[in-house]
């Protein structure tokens, strides 16, 4: 009985320091990519999608996000001077560059940040402009739903209002459309050609507000590649900025099985010594490269579930 005690006690101290390991090496991932982000920051406020090249509104919205769900204060200088450039961009007409995913970036990053209830009320007015009949959004004013694009603002949107605004539904019900739907259950820009677990993941995003999508992220979790990140398409090499993509959205639909949290492991195994990730899923990118937009992105992953509880706060 003795020995099976002390067996006891030994795995359970085991447990413990492995947990407490497991909790630095999270901290040490998310300092350095906090670091990364700060010393990248433009004098105008604002970040680059590569550090040195033009200010970026949507990188500079997503890397906002980035550094209040990390923890950063509303009023934190660096948020600041952040904030500040993103309103400068806000077109007359209430949108960021004309485009919707810019827009609802801005849109949510300025929410974390408590800034005007009015700059965001213009926003939300031009994305309800934006809209098309049918509830899809294209990524400019007037053109042909896009799946993508519907997915990210609805995403956003959920963030914004409540489950009975009107354009969030329309949206969802357009989504969750089977036509709009591969065979396998899943998504791609174009139906019927090989499901995208980046379009799936940014869907489930969206629906999760309204939708329960319990079985359709039994189809995104079965894409994970052995070294626990994941690729847009399987058998590709794992990807920091899909595997963010997924991380966000096992927390946002509240997978029970916490599949984000061993994803989170090939995030800091993917971690370059800088503090910073590379990819080539940014559109403007051909080959992978060190950038600001997949850098956010993980430590917005890596801080998944601060972030969701942000919004249940506000």
């Amino acid at each position: 009985m003795k020995d099976q005690t002390k067996l006891h006690y030994f795995l359970v101290m085991v447990s413990i320091f492995l947990v407490v390991d497991q909790i630095q090496a999270d901290k040490n991932a998310i300092e350095k990519a906090t670091q990364f982000l700060l010393d990248h920051q433009n004098e105008d406020g604002s970040w680059s999608l590569i550090p040195g090249d033009e200010s970026d509104a949507e990188v500079t919205a997503i890397t906002i996000q980035a550094l209040l769900a990390k923890g950063f204060g509303t009023g934190a200088p660096t948020v600041n001077r952040a904030v500040a450039y993103l309103i400068k961009q806000q077109r007359e007409d209430g949108s960021w560059n004309g485009n919707t995913a810019h827009t609802i970036f801005a849109l949510v990053a300025l929410k974390m940040a408590d800034r005007d209830p009015k700059v965001i009320f213009k926003g939300l007015t031009w994305l309800d402009e934006a809209q098309n009949a049918n509830g899809s959004w294209a990524r400019k004013l007037g053109a042909p739903g896009n799946i993508l694009y519907t997915a990210a603002v609805l995403s956003g949107l959920k963030r914004l209002v409540t489950p009975r605004y009107s354009s969030l539904n329309k949206a969802a019900n357009w989504l969750a459309d089977p036509n709009r739907m591969n065979d396998d259950g899943a998504w791609s820009l174009k139906r019927l050609s090989t499901s995208e677990v980046m379009v799936t993941s940014w869907v489930l995003q969206g629906l999760s507000a309204t939708y329960d999508v319990d079985d359709r992220l039994v189809w995104l979790k079965k894409m994970q590649n052995p070294d626990h990140g994941f690729a847009n398409f399987k058998g590709k090499p794992s990807d920091p900025e899909i595997t963010a993509y997924v991380i966000l959205t096992l927390v946002a639909s509240q997978d029970p099985l916490n599949t984000d949290l061993v994803a989170s492991a090939y995030l800091k195994q993917a971690q370059l010594p800088d503090g910073s990730f590379k990819s080539a899923t940014p559109i403007e990118l051909k080959q992978p490269q060190v950038n600001i937009q997949t850098t956010s992105f993980a430590l917005l992953a890596l801080n998944a579930r601060r972030y969701e509880k942000l919004f249940q706060k506000k």
